[in-house]
């Protein structure tokens, strides 16, 4: 597989599912114990939620797909961060609307247009992450460094 195509297309399948699936997880996990954390009025874990939710949300994907890029996990994998904190928003919101969740239901702001603000955030954190990562890469390898081997996962 030629550089640009594993740059481009992926190269590591299993390691691009790990992220954006650990990254899907970490997101929710973090919603959903701020979701927790405000119904039963736990200071705490409201105070450490509000500062960890944003982080993950809008920051995160930028650096994950860095990582990503330079890794050689492609293009579409490291797109997908980007939106997977839309993704689990809008999830939790279908969700704890049809279980009922007080506080958690579309409210006054329409849904798809708080999950588009929230997927144009984070895809465009994550290509330029993406290509911060792809930089990184191809200096690698023109320097004699990196992962520029044939290994195929």
């Amino acid at each position: 597989m030629t550089t640009t195509e594993a740059l481009l297309l992926g190269r590591r399948r299993r390691l691009a599912l790990t992220m954006v699936g650990g990254f899907a997880v970490l997101v929710a996990l973090s919603l959903a114990v701020a979701v927790v954390a405000d119904r039963a009025d736990i200071p705490t874990a409201a105070a450490l939620t509000d500062r960890l939710v944003p982080l993950l949300v809008f920051y995160a994907p930028a650096p994950i797909a860095a990582v990503g890029g330079y890794a050689r996990c492609g293009g579409p994998a490291c797109l997908a961060v980007g939106a997977v904190p839309a993704v689990v928003f809008a999830g939790l919101v279908v969700v704890g609307t049809v279980v009922g969740v007080p506080g958690v239901g579309p409210g006054d702001a329409p849904l798809g247009g708080v999950t588009m603000a929230f997927a144009a955030v984070g895809v465009s954190g994550a290509f330029v992450g993406y290509c911060a990562g792809v930089t990184a890469a191809l200096l690698g390898d023109l320097v004699g460094i990196g992962g520029g081997g044939d290994d195929e996962e």
